[in-house]
C-alpha cells in the first residue's frame, strides 16, 4: 500500500497542471541529478567537477521543488547543464567531436517540458544556447584556435550542424504538437468540468424545486383536506338542522351548538338572539359547561356594548379574535376563562340581524377566513331556519290557519339570495338568460366564463327531484377573469343534491301534513253532521261547515233536483 502512495507523490498531476507534466519533470530531473554526478567522478579537469557537482546538486534542489509542487527557478538546471558541457568540450573532451554535446539535446527536451506555452520564447532562446557554442567551438576547430586532433573540417561540421539542428527542430515539432494536444485536452476538461458543475447546479436547482414543489402540493393537500372536512361538517350540519325543523326552538338551537362543536371540534358554541326590542343578545344556547350557567343566569349582553358579540349584533359585521389577550374588543368572559381565541359572525336574513353564533377556542389563532366562511354558511342556515320558524309561526293564526287548509292557493315560486356582504333574503326570480334556460331544459350543469355581453362568469347547477328539475343554483363570480374549477363545481352538485333531497322530505312533510289536516276537517264536519237528528239542521251544519273550510263566497246545498231557494243555501 506504501509504494503506490510513493509513486503518486512522485508522479500524479496536481490541479492546474498540464497531463503528464510532473511525471517527465521528476524522470528528466533525477535522470539529470544522476548523470552530472556522474560526470563529477569521470572528468578530471577541477573546473569541470566543480561545475559538474553544482549542476548535480542544482538538479537536486529542482527535484525536491518538483516533487512538492513547486517549480522555483525552472531554468537554472538547463543552464547550468549547458555551462557544464561548454567546459567539457573546451577543457576535458573531444570539442566539436565529443558526444558530451548530446546532453544539449536532453537540456533542450527538459527546458521545453517545462515550458507549457507554445508561444514561450524560452526553448528557442536555450536552442541559440546549445547551438552557437556548438557552431563556434567548429569554427575555432577549423581554423586552428582550438586544437584539433580529430581533423575537423567542413563535412564534419556542417553534417554535425545539421544534424543537431535537425533532432532540435524535431524535439520542437513534437512538443509543439504535445503542448497543442494539451492545451485541447484542458480545454475540454475545462469544459467538462464547467458542463459537470453546471449539470450538478442544474440537478440541485431541480430537487430544490422538487422539494419545494412537493412542500407546496403537500401544503395545498392539507389545505384542501381541510376545506373538504369544513365543507363537509358544514354539509352535515346544515343537513342535520333540516332533518327536523319542526322541532322545538330551543331544542334546535341546542342541538345546532352541539353539532358546531362535534363537527368543528370547538369547546363553546352559543346562539344569541335579539329581543324584540333590539336592546341585548340574549343567549338562547349553548354546548359548554360555563355556557349552560350563563343560560341558566339569563345570559344577555347590549347591542353594541363591551365584547364582539355586542360589537357584531350592532355592525352585522363578522369579527375574529385570534388571540383574546391583544384583542381590546375582547370581553373577558369569568364563565370562559379557556378561552384563546373567538369568533362571532351575524345570524341574518337580507340585511337584518336576527342573532349572532358565537363560537370559542381554547387555543391561540384558532379562526382562519374559510372557517369564518365555513361558520357563515351555518349561521345563513340558521336564519333561514328561523325565518321559517317565524313564518310557521305567523301561520298558527285562525285566519292564516284557514287559508293554508282551503287548498285553493298554490305554491308561488320562491327564490333566495346571498350578497358578499353575508347578507341572506327572499328576491325576485333569477333573470332569464341563454345559459339559464339550457340548464332547465337539459338538466345539466352549465360553466361559463366571461361572455361576450359583459357579464360575469356563471355556474348554474339544477336542482332535480326524481329527475325533474325543480330549481336552479346560480351563482355568479364578481372576479371577470374567473375559470370554475373541477372541485368548485362538484361543490356546488353535491349541494345541490343535499337540497333536493331535503326538499322533497319538506315536500311529503308538508303533503302529509294537509292529508292529515284534511282528513281532520273532514272528521270533524262528520261529527257536525252526525250530531244532530234535525233533517234541516244536517243541512245547515253541512253547507255552514264546507263554506268555512274552502273560504267560499257562496255555498248551496240542495236535496231534490228543483230550484234551490235562499233557505237552502249559507253565504
Amino acid at each position: 500500500m506504501r509504494y503506490p502512495r510513493f509513486f503518486d507523490l512522485l508522479l500524479r498531476d496536481r490541479p492546474g497542471d498540464a497531463t503528464g507534466r510532473r511525471a517527465e519533470l521528476t524522470l528528466t530531473l533525477t535522470l539529470g541529478f544522476l548523470v552530472t554526478g556522474l560526470w563529477a567522478f569521470i572528468y578530471r579537469h577541477p573546473v569541470v567537477v566543480v561545475i559538474s557537482v553544482l549542476t548535480s546538486l542544482t538538479a537536486l534542489l529542482s527535484l525536491v521543488q518538483t516533487i512538492r509542487g513547486k517549480s522555483n527557478f525552472p531554468f537554472i538546471f538547463p543552464t547550468m547543464v549547458m555551462v557544464d558541457v561548454i567546459a567539457i568540450s573546451l577543457l576535458d573532451g573531444y570539442g566539436l567531436h565529443d558526444l558530451i554535446w548530446m546532453s544539449g539535446l536532453g537540456v533542450f527536451l527538459l527546458v521545453n517540458i517545462y515550458s507549457v506555452n507554445n508561444r514561450n520564447p524560452i526553448p528557442l532562446l536555450f536552442g541559440l544556447i546549445i547551438i552557437i557554442p556548438f557552431i563556434t567551438i567548429g569554427l575555432l576547430e577549423m581554423n586552428d584556435f582550438l586544437p584539433n586532433p580529430y581533423g575537423t573540417d567542413i563535412r564534419y561540421f556542417v553534417l554535425s550542424s545539421s544534424l543537431l539542428l535537425g533532432v532540435m527542430g524535431a524535439i520542437t515539432a513534437v512538443f509543439h504538437r504535445h503542448r497543442t494536444l494539451l492545451r485541447i485536452e484542458s480545454r475540454i476538461r475545462e469544459e467538462q468540468e464547467h458542463s459537470r458543475e453546471n449539470l450538478e447546479l442544474v440537478n440541485r436547482t431541480l430537487e430544490e424545486q422538487v422539494r419545494s414543489r412537493t412542500g407546496e402540493l403537500n401544503s395545498l393537500n392539507e389545505q384542501l383536506l381541510a376545506k373538504t372536512a369544513r365543507l363537509q361538517a358544514a354539509a352535515e350540519i346544515s343537513q342535520a338542522l333540516l332533518g327536523n325543523p319542526y322541532e322545538a326552538m330551543g331544542d334546535l338551537l341546542v342541538r345546532a351548538t352541539r353539532l358546531i362543536s362535534e363537527k368543528l371540534g370547538y369547546y363553546h358554541a352559543g346562539i344569541f338572539l335579539l329581543g324584540a326590542d333590539r336592546k341585548y343578545a340574549v343567549l338562547r344556547a349553548a354546548n359548554s359547561k360555563g355556557g349552560q350557567e350563563m343560560l341558566a343566569k339569563g345570559h344577555q349582553l347590549k347591542v353594541g356594548g363591551t365584547g364582539i358579540v355586542g360589537y357584531v349584533s350592532q355592525s352585522g359585521i363578522p369579527r375574529i379574535v385570534r388571540d383574546t389577550g391583544a384583542d381590546a374588543i375582547f370581553f373577558n368572559n369569568p364563565y370562559l376563562p379557556e378561552t384563546r381565541s373567538e369568533i362571532s359572525l351575524p345570524i341574518k336574513y337580507g340585511n337584518t340581524t336576527i342573532g349572532v353564533l358565537d363560537v370559542q377556542s381554547t387555543q391561540s389563532s384558532a379562526f382562519s377566513d374559510e372557517d369564518a366562511i365555513t361558520l357563515t354558511t351555518i349561521a345563513n342556515q340558521l336564519a333561514l331556519i328561523l325565518r321559517l320558524r317565524e313564518e310557521s309561526d305567523m301561520a298558527a293564526t285562525p285566519e292564516i290557519s284557514r287559508r293554508i287548509r282551503s287548498l285553493e292557493s298554490p305554491r308561488k315560486d320562491v327564490a333566495y339570495s346571498f350578497t358578499i356582504d353575508g347578507g341572506i333574503g327572499e328576491s325576485e326570480s333569477i333573470p332569464s338568460n341563454p345559459y339559464l334556460d339550457r340548464a332547465v331544459a337539459s338538466g345539466e350543469t352549465v360553466a361559463v366564463g366571461k361572455s361576450l355581453d359583459g357579464n360575469n362568469p356563471q355556474l348554474i347547477v339544477p336542482v332535480r327531484i326524481r329527475d325533474q328539475v325543480v330549481g336552479v343554483i346560480y351563482i355568479e363570480s364578481v372576479n371577470e377573469n374567473r375559470n370554475w374549477t373541477e372541485e368548485e363545481i362538484l361543490l356546488v352538485q353535491a349541494v345541490s343534491e343535499r337540497a333536493a333531497l331535503s326538499l322533497e322530505n319538506a315536500g311529503l312533510f308538508e303533503e302529509a301534513t294537509r292529508r292529515a289536516e284534511q282528513e281532520e276537517m273532514i272528521s270533524r264536519i262528520t261529527n257536525q253532521i252526525g250530531s244532530s237528528t234535525d233533517f234541516e239542521r244536517i243541512l245547515q251544519t253541512t253547507i255552514q261547515e264546507l263554506g268555512l273550510a274552502l273560504q267560499a263566497s257562496r255555498s248551496f246545498i240542495q236535496i231534490g233536483t228543483g230550484t234551490p231557494t235562499n233557505g237552502g243555501g249559507a253565504e
